[in-house]
């Protein structure tokens, strides 16, 4: 870029997008707080809101800025846009009064020195793509003139080529990440643990520590009544039998397979899959650590084809069992539609599931259900989102429970 570029636009962005992570990290210490102190459960509830709100402000800020990047290089593509009212610019109005109003034009909520107009508003639909001098009228008749256009960007594109844009690193903290789709399986995958064969035996070894053990002899039994299937063990990195918070799944992926390459043999976070990468994603932005958890699968052995209620009733019998070694268990998130089928499955059978257990229901996350190849960027985030509000909902669950001891 030449000496005389700038983009106002996105020292902006990273300016809002700090504030606002400063607020998160605010609000996590007084979250904190409220748990090891004992306070009144409204205070930390009042606290969670406002993180929640917190959080969704940075989401859509992150996606605000990158509407504003496409639009900003598809018009320095074009030529030349400094004297016209674009995304970002800093437009001073005139109205018949006589009364002058500043303000920029941005998704933004607010800025560090003028009023915000948001893009699609009716001033905003009056005076975009108009120039210095120009009258316009409002969408209620209001006249007024446009007196000055400063530029929120500027910079020339040789050819028409669009530049990359760096990301802000304040809109790709934790609060304003998002998680994979499955398009960029290799830079999640590196960050799981059981990639490493060291790592994997160590867990395999631990699988009858005290806090898995008897989860896991039910595996071995369960092992033998079905002729020697495969079920994966416990990870001992849960909670285990001290868990007050369940997710349940589908039925074994590859990955805890230990025939598989890099297969462990366990139901871990762990894993080498993005299913598991996805599920330790939504449950560290929930605020959930994995000590609070166990895992259980609906159908506990490889899911046959096709399912018949004889194979689901086998499946939820062998939920229940597993339900008797969690005696403290008090939240269930419900990952997909074949969990919620089994679960249902298992209230009828044991009615009292569904009196000490409160369950909630959301998408499987394997990359699967958001493959970019099949589905639209829309209904991917409406997964992501519904996982993480599911999640963070019965993190809510959990800490209430807790806060008022019982």
């Amino acid at each position: 870029m030449g000496s005389d570029d700038f983009d106002r636009e996105l020292d902006q962005y990273r300016l809002v997008a700090e504030q606002l992570t400063a607020r998160l990290q605010e609000l996590d210490g007084k979250m904190d707080e409220c748990r090891d102190g004992g306070d009144l459960l409204v205070d930390y509830q009042r606290y969670a809101n406002e993180h929640d709100q917190v959080r969704k402000k940075l989401v859509a800020l992150a996606a605000a800025r990158r509407k504003y990047i496409e639009d900003r290089d598809r018009l320095i593509a074009w030529g030349p846009t400094g004297d016209r009212v674009v995304a970002g610019s800093i437009v001073t109005v005139k109205y018949l009064s006589g009364e002058l109003a500043t303000f920029v034009l941005t998704q933004r909520p607010f800025d560090s020195e003028y009023e915000v107009v948001p893009y699609g508003s009716p001033i905003d639909i009056a005076i975009r793509r108009r120039r210095k001098g120009d009258r316009v009228s409002l969408p209620a008749g209001a006249l007024l003139v446009i007196e000055d256009v400063r530029p929120g960007f500027r910079g020339a594109r040789s050819g028409g080529e669009v530049r990359a844009e760096t990301p802000d690193p304040a809109l790709t903290a934790r609060a304003a990440m998002r998680p994979s789709t499955g398009a960029e399986p290799a830079g999640w995958l590196t960050q799981q643990k059981c990639g490493d064969k060291t790592y994997r035996e160590d867990l395999y070894r631990r699988r009858f520590e005290p806090n898995v053990r008897q989860i896991n002899d039910y595996v071995e039994r369960l092992r033998a009544q079905r002729s020697g299937a495969f079920i994966p063990y416990l990870s001992a990195e849960y909670g285990g039998v001290n868990a007050r918070l369940l997710t349940l799944y589908q039925d074994p992926g590859p990955q805890t397979d230990p025939s598989n390459p890099l297969g462990s043999g366990m139901l871990s976070l762990e894993n080498a899959d993005l299913s598991a990468a996805r599920a330790k994603y939504f449950l560290d932005r929930a605020g959930i650590d994995v000590s609070e958890i166990v895992s259980w699968n609906a159908y506990p052995w490889t899911k046959p084809h096709p399912q018949t209620p004889d194979t689901d009733r086998e499946a939820a019998l062998a939920l229940v069992g597993f339900l008797g070694l969690v005696p403290d268990l008090a939240v269930v998130v419900l990952n997909g539609k074949v969990a919620q089928r089994i679960w249902k499955v298992a209230k009828q059978i044991d009615p009292g599931v569904g009196n000490r257990v409160t369950a909630y229901s959301t998408f499987h996350p394997s990359p699967r259900v958001i493959d970019p190849a099949e589905k639209s960027p829309e209904y991917i985030e409406m997964v992501n989102q519904d996982i993480e509000k599911k999640y963070i909902a019965a993190r809510r669950r959990l800490r209430a429970k807790w806060l008022g001891g019982h």
